[in-house]
């Protein structure tokens, strides 16, 4: 049977485990900034000192949270999280909780990559993680606490990868899940697995989602529409720096015939949405698909030989399965995005 603590015995074992040495009396009484910076502190310290293979910051967060979004407490939660036994400790063992809660919060967010918010973490009056948002780049770039700011580059990163893959914006997803490193020859991975200094992490994660903003923000000052900018980087196979006069006038014709040709082709009633594999599909599904994505196939072979050279675009090319999963999605009715401005 194991043994039951009291929750002064647990807030006594956290403050011996994670705050030796730290005058968590003094730091209760703290407000505003000053409380802030105090807890910026204490988050910078747990994320770069580990126990075992796993940071001192996730061991922490383990103490209250279960691994979730949302900070969820597990079926047996700490006594501390538990109102009846908080009814036991003296009013500054009580400031003292509420301010590791605050650290423990923080370091939950940040080392298992969920969103977080930004004014009450950094003092960023404007909560988007967005690179538009020029306080928090700034933050980001410029602060002390470099730990965090690599991991927060990296809660950004995710969130730019997850609203590309909403947008099926495909070179721009790939581009940031592959990120690579010129620099130091590697893959910028998540904060765990990477070898690149906290900064320069930083740096390469922000300035690769800046071009790409800075790409998207040139499609808009042109008057392009969303999925022509998609078809001219899918055509590419990555996100470039310029638009190219052909590579449009190429993308203007697929999307011409998408837009006509393509469009909702492969909304069928007789789709079944339950099944496990493709060959679950009904014969009628599959002939329709076949038929559809054949055609524009043989549409994208006739609009390479007419505007791009020999090489661009190849049947086994990467640019081939991004316009071939571009028209499955317009086949299936997402068609005709548009720019978010403040991406």
């Amino acid at each position: 049977m194991e043994q039951e603590f009291t929750a002064r015995e647990i807030l006594a074992q956290i403050e011996n485990d994670f705050f030796k040495g730290v005058d968590l009396g003094a730091a209760s009484k703290l407000k505003g900034s000053k409380r802030r910076e105090f807890t910026l502190a204490q988050v910078e310290r747990l994320l770069t000192e580990k126990h075992g293979p796993s940071l001192l910051a996730l061991w922490l967060s383990d103490m209250f949270w279960t691994a979730d979004k949302g900070r969820l407490q597990p079926e047996c939660p700490n006594p501390l999280m538990v109102l009846k036994e908080q009814q036991t400790l003296t009013e500054e063992e009580m400031d003292r909780l509420r301010l590791i809660l605050g650290v423990a919060g923080l370091c939950h967010d940040l080392s298992l990559y969920f969103p977080f918010d930004l004014k009450e973490a950094f003092g960023i009056s404007k909560d988007s993680f967005s690179v538009a948002n020029k306080g928090f780049v700034e933050w980001l770039t410029s602060t002390e606490y470099e730990h965090i700011a690599m991991h927060t580059a990296f809660i950004m990163k995710k969130q730019y990868i997850n609203m590309f893959d909403a947008t099926q914006y495909q070179p721009a997803q790939d581009a940031l899940a592959e990120l690579y490193s010129m620099e130091y020859h590697k893959l910028v991975r998540n904060p765990n697995e990477t070898e690149i200094p906290p900064r320069d992490y930083v740096r390469i994660t922000v300035d690769e989602i800046q071009r790409i903003r800075q790409h998207w923000q040139d499609g808009i000052r042109e008057n392009l529409n969303f999925e022509i900018v998609k078809l001219h980087d899918e055509i590419f196979g990555v996100v470039p720096q310029y638009f190219d006069k052909d590579v449009l006038a190429a993308a203007q014709a697929l999307y011409d015939y998408m837009d006509k040709e393509l469009c909702d082709r492969l909304v069928l009633e007789e789709y079944n949405e339950n099944a496990l594999s493709w060959n679950e599909q009904p014969e009628s599904v599959k002939r329709t698909w076949a038929d559809v994505l054949g055609r524009f196939a043989e549409k994208v072979r006739e609009v390479r030989s007419k505007y791009l050279d020999e090489d661009w675009v190849t049947d086994d090319s990467l640019a081939f399965g991004y316009l071939m999963a571009h028209a499955q999605q317009c086949g299936r009715g997402f068609w005709g995005k548009e720019f978010e401005e403040d991406l």
